[in-house]
């Protein structure tokens, strides 16, 4: 269809057809009927030289540019530093990793005291500390370690594994060990999960063959408190960590609770007791110690403060005006 402009309407359209601010298609019709119209000519040639059409200096075009790009430059620098600071404050959660110095480290800033504790753990800096075995299992690490200290303290720490790959201390037990080498035994309740296996782990075991744990439950049925009944495990390594799954001891023994660990004997290649002879009775057993580290609420709220903080200058540097 043929379209055509009314002289009236192309009167109207004169001011905004002069400043090249009409679309295309108007524009194109406006100068269709301004070649075929000299009243509308003459009107045209009068409002240009009554109102000349200034372009804009090219060197402010080049500034608005330039202004642009700064912007631009501006969120994306926002965006990187705000990725980093997110990242920076999760690695310092989530810092351990899996390997021998990354346990090791997890032992030694976990375990020390500080300086001004009056906790009589005797496990200030510089105790030298030893990472014997560890195990890894449905996202978490457990690391058996122990001290060379006043009361040859033993324990074992767990830690959560953190979309990073790496490792944040979760809890940890300390307690002495009355052997020059043996085995510690116990039930540990894994947070944030309803998963208790049975832990049991080995220090210097090179004379014991065996091992005889004796584990206790609670009777519903009988309402008392069952003990004594023994599982026997072989020994193969010096060093070692193992965990059992909590059913699976239950069904072995016919126990119809939880069960704990009681007692360790240690055996000798013809099943005799030898566990007298690891014994060390210079070491106190007075005290029992744990510690846990509070959740990770905080770090989620420093992260959030962050990306709220980046949101608001990437907006700000990427407006419209």
């Amino acid at each position: 269809m043929d379209k055509k402009l009314d002289c009236c309407v192309v009167r109207d359209l004169l001011p905004a057809y002069i400043e090249e601010l009409t679309e295309g298609e108007t524009s194109a019709q406006v100068k269709s009927h301004l070649e075929g119209c000299e009243g509308c000519q003459t009107l045209e040639r009068d409002m240009r030289v009554q109102v000349p059409v200034e372009k804009v200096p090219k060197g402010a075009l080049n500034f608005l540019k330039r202004v642009k790009r700064t912007r631009l430059i501006a969120a994306g620098v926002t965006l990187v530093l705000a990725l980093w600071c997110i990242w920076w404050l999760y690695d310092a959660e989530f810092h351990y990793a899996n390997t021998e110095a990354g346990r090791l480290a997890a032992v030694e800033d976990y375990i020390t005291q500080p300086a001004d504790s009056t906790m009589n753990h005797d496990l200030k800096a510089g105790t030298p500390f030893r990472v014997i075995a560890w195990q890894e299992a449905r996202g978490k690490l457990f690391i058996f370690y122990g001290a060379d200290n006043r009361d040859n303290v033993h324990g074992i720490i767990q830690l959560t594994r953190g979309v990073n790959g790496k490792y944040r201390t979760d809890e940890a037990t300390m307690d002495p060990f009355p052997y020059t080498a043996g085995i510690m035994a116990r039930r540990l309740d894994v947070r944030k999960t309803d998963w208790s296996p049975i832990a049991i782990a080995g220090d210097n075991c090179r004379e014991i063959y065996s091992i005889a744990v004796e584990y206790t439950w609670f009777d519903e049925a009988e309402r008392r408190e069952v003990m004594g009944r023994e599982l026997t495990y072989p020994v193969s390594e010096v060093n070692f960590f193992w965990l059992l799954e909590e059913e699976d001891v239950r069904e072995q023994l016919g126990a119809s609770s939880e069960v704990r660990p009681r007692d360790v004997r240690y055996l000798d290649k013809g099943g005799n007791d030898i566990t007298g002879q690891y014994r060390d009775d210079s070491v106190e057993q007075n005290w029992s110690g744990g510690k846990s580290t509070a959740e990770q609420e905080l770090l989620y709220v420093y992260i959030g403060i962050v990306a709220a903080l980046s949101w608001v200058f990437i907006r700000y540097f990427l407006r419209k005006d």
